[in-house]
């Protein structure tokens, strides 16, 4: 039992291989999301298309795996309503404070923002 403990705060091969396979995970998740949504870039796609949920699809399950970049596309996506979405102001907060949490930039200006327009309370 003390052992699994110190593994678990100390880290062992077993805990960084997860963490390592779980980010390449994400990356790899987010990397498909960025190809769903580059194929509509040119042209005028109805929100609620396949490639659009493909993307949203592929931006939750990095976000899920803790991807800061995910995280803010889907806060993104919740306060304008992208990706097939419907607008969600808790949902778009959610994400936006997860990314900013873990110090994403671009997520703290658009959570200062969101605050100052009254969208958050």
């Amino acid at each position: 039992m003390l052992v699994h403990i110190l593994n678990r705060f100390l880290g062992d091969s077993t805990s960084r291989y997860a963490f390592e396979k779980n980010v390449s995970e994400a990356s790899l998740e987010k990397s498909q999301a960025h190809d769903f949504e580059s194929k509509n870039s040119f042209q005028e796609v109805p929100s609620d298309s396949a490639d659009n949920r493909n993307a949203m699809w592929c931006y939750l399950r990095a976000a899920l795996r803790g991807d800061q970049e995910a995280q803010y596309k889907m806060g993104l996506s919740y306060l304008n309503g992208q990706l097939g979405l419907d607008r969600s102001y808790s949902h778009a907060e959610k994400w936006l404070e997860q990314a900013a949490h873990q110090g994403h930039t671009p997520a703290k200006e658009e959570l200062t923002k969101a605050y100052d327009e009254l969208a958050f309370s």
